[in-house]
């Protein structure tokens, strides 16, 4: 039995998620955004709300416009932290932030523990 995401999956196969991947690390260019577009060398690059140090193990695709496509024009890399707080809300940077903290303060850990 197959297991298919509500709504379908609009992250794609696992062949294009991990070519997402290593294009927000730099790894591989694209023909109309280039190299590197968020500063990776490669094998890092930087959360881009609390410029946490991620690789291709913790680096996650947070979509800017929350709920639309994970086209890479519409994806940036976010630590799985930032990427859980932000949600589908528009938040800044500093709101983004101030959420981890509370889930820190609430909890004494950077995400909240998942249900099982």
């Amino acid at each position: 039995m197959a297991y298919y995401r509500a709504g379908g999956d609009k992250r794609g196969n696992a062949a294009s998620r991990r070519a997402r991947k290593q294009w927000m690390l730099g790894a591989i260019e694209d023909r109309t955004l280039g190299w590197a577009p968020f500063g990776g060398n490669g094998t890092t690059v930087n959360c881009v709300f609390c410029r946490e140090l991620l690789t291709f193990a913790t680096v996650e695709a947070d979509r800017i416009v929350a709920g639309g496509s994970y086209r890479r024009e519409n994806v940036q890399p976010a630590c799985r932290a930032c990427n859980l707080a932000r949600s589908d809300d528009d938040l800044t940077v500093e709101e983004v932030a101030e959420r981890v903290l509370l889930t820190v303060s609430r909890t004494g850990r950077k995400t909240p523990a998942l249900a099982v």
